[in-house]
């Protein structure tokens, strides 16, 4: 196999030096000194190799690492580069892969023992894409089993830490989130179903991005249709289940350069109208902002609010004006949960097959209820339809909305937090995540600032599709005035 299988690690808590450059750097930066000669590719891979096997004994984020095969890439761009092939938008840039998505020659997993040993032979649509701009994969980055959980931790591998402390970094992408923010990384690709790229990039500090249903090719997430689990496999069939018809791949980053880069080279194979480059100065927005920061009867926690509040402040003192719109949201996530309650799950028991005695208790449990519900799908496509089509008059009006990732800015590693005085645990702190992921249009989780506890909070910016480059302009203001992405402290 190209990437060699990791295991659970001791939880020693070890004493680390910030990291030194080339490290750290936005992955813009790194194809740039690369493109010029300032640096081999294979200097900036190795560093980064270093940089994993520093951080990883206590993140314990990876599944699988490429030590032979990413220098031989790296050290074939150089070559590319002496002989003066044209670099791709990535060249050079390191990146980790969620263990639910296809890399040629990696261990695929799903977090679970069922499958360890199991690899895969071609590489996902999006893998692929960015393979080709020049990204070079140093790692598989760990989630829950068959991604289905807050937070990171399953018994083939253990438990995820973060690198902001004792806090989980959330899930189901939480590796991804882990190791990009203690800069092991430079950019992270997972997957989005309820707010799997958006809570752990908020639980971490780092921006993550959903992008729009069906906006880019999503083949190579696994299981596959029929159950495949090697990444050979046509396009899903008409009769697609509600996660293979929600869930889409999602990249997550540092800096909303890198982010836009990136969605710029995922969107382009199938043709999504591309809208104008994100605008790296002032701020300009085709209209008001509205946000929200209540969901049904739900109020999140005080930091939370006042995050979200003081970047409607923020905008005001740019000029921007801004709407509130309380109710906006409101019922979809009832709707996310009726209608995923309606998934028998069908892909995934096929790739389980009679293996089912080697999975955890919990994911037994959900997979023997599968379908939780009756009803008929049906007239619940169709209500989600009118309230899209409501809410896509609504971003007419006002391009952008805002609101909060979740109602807390992380939750401890098994899965609960304290919001107003009451303890909140599992999906329930997915609740405006799967709100939005109802919707099926963009949204991008966005640091906007430290708590008083010290812990990174973001704000969610949801956009009608096609409209992506809004939500790097605004992410960049953010970042500008104070939010975006910190360091870890204790790094």
């Amino acid at each position: 196999m190209t990437g060699t299988p990791t295991s659970n690690r001791p939880a020693a808590k070890p004493v680390l030096l910030p990291p030194t450059e080339p490290v750290g750097w936005p992955a813009w930066r790194l194809r740039d000194e690369a493109v010029r000669g300032a640096l081999s590719v294979e200097e900036i891979v190795t560093a980064h190799q270093e940089r994993l096997a520093d951080i990883d004994p206590w993140l314990n984020a990876t599944t699988a690492v490429a030590a032979e095969s990413a220098i031989v890439e790296a050290r074939a761009l150089d070559g590319q580069l002496r002989a003066k092939s044209q670099p791709g938008p990535l060249f050079g840039v390191p990146i980790t892969v969620k263990d639910v998505i296809a890399v040629a020659g990696y261990p695929v997993t799903l977090g679970s023992a069922r499958f360890v040993g199991n690899a895969a032979v071609r590489d996902a649509a999006s893998v692929a894409i960015l393979r080709r701009a020049g990204a070079v994969v140093i790692a598989k980055t760990n989630c829950p089993e068959f991604a289905f959980g807050v937070t990171t931790d399953n018994a083939a591998f253990g438990a995820t830490r973060s690198p902001w402390g004792s806090h989980s970094p959330g899930g189901s992408s939480g590796g991804e989130a882990a190791l990009l923010s203690a800069g092991a990384s430079a950019v992270g690709l997972g997957t989005d179903y309820g707010g799997s790229v958006r809570w752990p990039a908020q639980c971490c500090g780092v921006l993550g991005l959903r992008p729009a249903v069906d906006s880019l090719e999503g083949a190579g997430q696994l299981p596959g249709p029929g159950g495949n689990m090697d990444g050979l496999f046509g396009p899903p069939g008409a009769d697609r289940s509600v996660q293979s018809r929600l869930q889409v791949p999602g990249p997550l980053a540092r800096t909303a350069r890198d982010l836009a880069i990136v969605w710029s080279l995922l969107a382009r194979p199938i043709g999504i109208p591309s809208s104008p480059a994100p605008a790296f100065g002032a701020l300009q927005l085709p209209g008001p902002v509205g946000w929200v920061w209540t969901l049904d009867s739900q109020e999140p926690d005080p930091q939370v609010t006042a995050a979200l509040f003081s970047v409607v402040k923020l905008l005001a003192s740019l000029g921007v004006p801004t709407v509130e719109m309380p109710g906006a949201l409101d019922g979809l996530h009832d709707l996310f949960n009726r209608l995923r309650s309606t998934d028998a799950l069908v892909d995934l028991k096929a790739a389980i097959g009679d293996g089912g005695e080697m999975i955890e208790e919990h994911s037994h449990r959900l997979l023997s209820a599968a379908p939780s519900s009756g009803a008929d799908p049906a007239p619940l496509w169709a209500e989600l339809g009118l309230r899209r089509q409501q809410m896509g008059a609504l971003l007419e009006r006002t391009p952008l909305l805002i609101c909060p990732v979740a109602p807390v800015d992380a939750c401890d590693m098994d899965g609960t937090a304290v919001v107003g005085g009451e303890t909140v645990s599992g999906f329930d702190l997915m609740t405006y995540c799967r709100a939005v992921s109802a919707l099926g249009f963009p949204a991008l989780s966005v640091p906007c600032g430290l708590d008083h506890a010290g812990l990174p909070v973001s704000v969610q910016i949801v956009c009608a599709p096609g409209r992506e480059s809004l939500l790097f302009s605004l992410a960049v203001a953010l970042e500008e005035h104070g939010g975006g992405y910190q360091s870890p402290p204790w790094l």
